[in-house]
């Protein structure tokens, strides 16, 4: 009896699309410079299903945290990237602000960026992101 070969229909190439994980990863040295090391991005990456109606759709989550290695690695999730499987391509997304409970839908990559960094420069989410460098910085000081 042949042995089937399961694999045979998979195209492998070396070509790699980008997703929304790739583009947040990139931004996460970014952090570190600004805040000399205080707070560090963390990006954490799930499969899940969503319901729509009758149907189930796995998805990609994409988890942005923003955390501070000097206080036991305590972290604040800022926003969770949905990015569907049920489409051809990764693009669009849709984003879910945790700080301020704003969803922002289809999100394309060329807008990607932008929109992360408006999220970033809102009000509630730039004060909980500047109240964690500040306590982990007076924490690292007492400790001195």
């Amino acid at each position: 009896m042949e042995t089937k070969n399961i694999w045979e229909k998979l195209k492998f190439t070396d070509t790699l699309e980008v997703s929304a994980y790739d583009l947040l990863i990139q931004q996460s040295k970014f952090l570190i410079i600004a805040t000399s090391g205080e707070l560090k991005m963390e990006v954490g990456a799930m499969d899940s299903y969503l319901e729509d109606g009758n149907k189930t759709i796995p998805v990609a989550l994409y988890v942005l945290y923003v955390v501070a290695p000097n206080l036991a690695n305590f972290k604040t999730k800022i926003l969770t990237v949905c990015e569907g499987r049920q489409v051809e391509t990764r693009f669009p997304v849709d984003i879910y602000c945790h700080i301020d409970n704003e969803k922002l839908e289809n999100i394309s990559e060329n807008n990607f960026i932008d929109v992360i960094s408006e999220i970033l420069s809102r009000k509630l989410v730039k004060k909980s992101i500047e109240d964690l460098y500040k306590t982990s910085k007076e924490y690292t000081k007492n400790l001195i």
